[in-house]
């Protein structure tokens, strides 16, 4: 594989966090891990990513890609994951903090010398005490949520945001329990593999993942494995299934978090 193209391990990392969940029978400790794995095209990524607690208890993950690759790209990315993000701990109700990110880029572009700056917007907004997760598309590649095996993708067509100054927002809801794991990517991952681009490479890694992991014997053996589960190990597994799948065509930049939720006290329960 090519020198330049690096899988960035110091931009791995693992967020770990305890919520108590509302229950009729009783109280359920959710905790969430997030791991996250880049690889750069170039010198610098022109994706994002960061995850985030917020006020209401729920945790956000935003990952951004910026428009072609290089400085400029990584400057689009991380601007928009950064503005979004402290909008979201402002308090601001999600339409109106990508409303205020799309008009901040769309002006960002006007006084910006090099022209058009804009980028996607790929965020989940994971609730525990609901045990539910959105997702918000614009101009994102799909996303995944696996369940005992079994894999549903999360997809939605809209335009990146700093294109048009009005926007028709729209989300995509999922119920969660413990045990599931949801996997977001930025399209250098999803379009990989250039005779498969609707990545369901992916799919199937991701529901093999499951159903070979030792996990499966017992429930309680599930609980116990994905405790001990690293995020962080298993996006970069997915790194080295899209860089393989490249060969020796250019690659683009690429980034994937992957969430695994589990129940601290108990074996797996809808809530």
């Amino acid at each position: 594989m090519s020198g330049i193209l690096t899988v960035m391990n110091k931009k791995i990392k693992r967020v770990k966090r305890n919520y108590k969940t509302k229950n009729s029978d009783s109280d359920v400790k959710l905790a969430v891990k997030v791991g996250y794995a880049c690889c750069a095209a170039a010198e610098i990524s022109g994706d994002a990513v960061i995850s985030c607690g917020l006020p209401d208890g729920s945790r956000a993950l935003i990952l951004s890609d910026g428009m072609g690759k290089g400085i400029k790209a990584a400057a689009g990315s991380r601007l928009v994951v950064s503005r979004l993000r402290r909008n979201l701990k402002d308090g601001m109700p999600v339409a109106r903090a990508i409303k205020e990110l799309n008009r901040y880029m769309i002006d960002h572009s006007r006084e910006c010398a090099a022209g058009e700056d804009f980028a996607t917007v790929d965020l989940t907004i994971i609730d525990p005490a609901g045990c539910r997760a959105k997702f918000y598309k614009m101009g994102a590649t799909k996303s995944f949520v696996v369940r005992d095996g079994r894999v549903r993708s999360i997809s939605q067509a809209a335009l990146p945001v700093g294109i048009i100054p009005t926007l028709r927002l729209t989300h995509i809801s999922a119920s969660l329990k413990a045990g599931d794991i949801i996997v977001m990517a930025s399209d250098g991952i999803t379009e990989a593999d250039r005779e498969d681009m609707e990545a369901g490479w992916l799919a199937e890694y991701l529901s093999d993942f499951v159903e070979k992991s030792p996990a499966n014997q017992t429930e309680q053996g599930n609980n116990e494995t994905l405790r001990h589960m690293s995020p962080r190990r298993m996006a970069a597994e997915i790194m080295q299934q899209a860089l393989q799948r490249y060969g020796g065509r250019e690659q683009d930049d690429l980034t994937v978090a992957v969430v695994v939720l589990y129940d601290e006290e108990k074996d797996f329960t809808d809530c």
